[in-house]
């Protein structure tokens, strides 16, 4: 007989061996069964134990308590126990639980940074600590939802711009548990339905004074600085000259300062998160805070000034700015300080470095900078966030009556 060669895909080969009786179903069922009962029980972090008594222990996790005991008459009771505990935990998660698998992926595959993780892990407590984050997500309907969204807007006094953080998480939630088939529910058509009076927001009482530094107050900063010229406060001096973050002004290094070319090329920045025991680190990460913060920053006459009595200063250490003793790199932090003692020094409200972005960006608005070039320097994607956000008068009362009289004549 001729020596045929047949290939049978491996669906065929276990029909052929059932059909032909050449395989025990319920052996198989049974292995794989185990093989079940050891995955659910190799999720269980607990300990089980014997005690003296003869009855078996072990904990539970609790979303109040944190974990809760158990107790049965045998071994077998309470692994049965354990393993149904997990069945439903990975059956039909809950929304805190789908929430930390979102963000750890998202963490694992360099999505976000750790401390944007710090940062949702915040919010999640501040915004879910109600019942709804210990809901299984299958049960969760558009009602509850929608329910869930305007009393925590109410309760917490959100205003739109927190709002925005909790719609990020709720996104982020419901779309890894449609992913992950535990819901059908389409959380981006439940916000395209959603209809969210803006009445309902919290709104914040604008007060110019304290987001921007005045052009009065600006001079006498600058003239406590030119009395006292140090690393930190010409540090500050090129904050009030260029708008940079601070965390970006304190991760410079001198290869960034291009003299010729007259700008810096902001490329990192200085980051915080929790470690693994819940310690806050301080670090330089190389890449800016937005995507669009990886610019080349024009430097103005006065800014080029400035710069190259900082590379006179220091012009090989690591880092631009660098503690004249300790040759530590100069942190976010170090310069709020600085900032701090400059002000009182110049009889003057305390702000934060910040608040001198703030005011770079409204006095390059008020000076009717091409936008293109605002958004540019401030390393902003679009100029509304510029003008939403970064613009507030900081005109005093005499300047301000004076453009009033000018464009109300008559």
């Amino acid at each position: 007989m001729p020596n045929v060669s047949m290939s049978m895909s491996d669906a065929e080969l276990l029909k052929f061996a059932i059909e032909n009786g050449m395989l025990d179903t319920a052996l198989v069922r049974d292995k794989i069964e185990m093989q079940k009962r050891e995955e659910l029980l190799g999720k269980h972090k607990y300990d089980i134990w014997q005690g003296t008594n003869g009855k078996w222990y072990t904990y539970l996790p609790d979303e109040e308590k944190g974990r809760k005991l158990l107790k049965k008459a045998t071994r077998e009771a309470i692994e049965d126990a354990v393993i149904k505990y997990w069945q439903i935990a990975s059956d039909d998660p809950t929304v805190k639980e789908i929430f930390y698998m979102w963000i750890r992926e998202k963490l694992e595959y360099e999505e976000i940074a750790k401390n944007t993780y710090d940062r949702y892990e915040t919010d999640f407590i501040r915004f879910f600590s109600n019942d709804f984050g210990k809901m299984r997500i299958k049960k969760v309907t558009r009602e509850d939802l929608e329910i869930f969204i305007k009393t925590t807007i109410r309760d917490k006094q959100l205003t739109a711009k927190a709002y925005a953080g909790l719609r990020t998480l709720l996104l982020g939630i419901f779309k890894y548990a449609k992913k992950c088939q535990y819901t059908d529910l389409s959380i981006s058509l439940f916000f395209s339905d959603l209809s969210l009076s803006k009445k309902i927001f919290k709104r914040n009482i604008r007060c110019d004074e304290k987001e921007v530094f005045t052009e009065a107050e600006i001079e006498k900063l600058i003239f406590q600085i030119k009395w006292n010229e140090s690393i930190r406060t010409l540090g500050v001096l090129l904050a009030i000259q260029t708008g940079l973050r601070p965390g970006e002004l304190s991760a410079l290094k001198p290869i960034d300062i291009h003299l010729k070319e007259r700008c810096i090329h902001v490329q990192r920045s200085e980051i915080k998160y929790k470690d693994t025991e819940g310690k806050n680190v301080i670090e330089v990460r190389d890449y800016p805070k937005s995507d669009a913060g990886d610019r080349y920053l024009i430097l103005t006459d006065d800014a080029l000034l400035t710069a190259k009595k900082l590379l006179q200063i220091n012009a090989f250490g690591e880092y631009l700015f660098q503690d004249e003793h300790t040759h530590l790199r100069i942190s976010e932090n170090g310069f709020n300080h600085k900032l701090s003692r400059l002000c009182a020094a110049a009889n003057i409200p305390v702000r934060t470095m910040h608040k001198l972005r703030k005011t770079y960006g409204t006095r390059l608005i008020d000076a009717d900078v091409d936008d293109s070039v605002i958004k540019d320097q401030m390393g902003h994607a679009d100029i509304k966030t510029t003008r939403q956000y970064y613009y507030y008068s900081n005109k005093g009362a005499e300047e301000k009556l004076k453009q009033l009289n000018k464009a109300c004549i008559g």
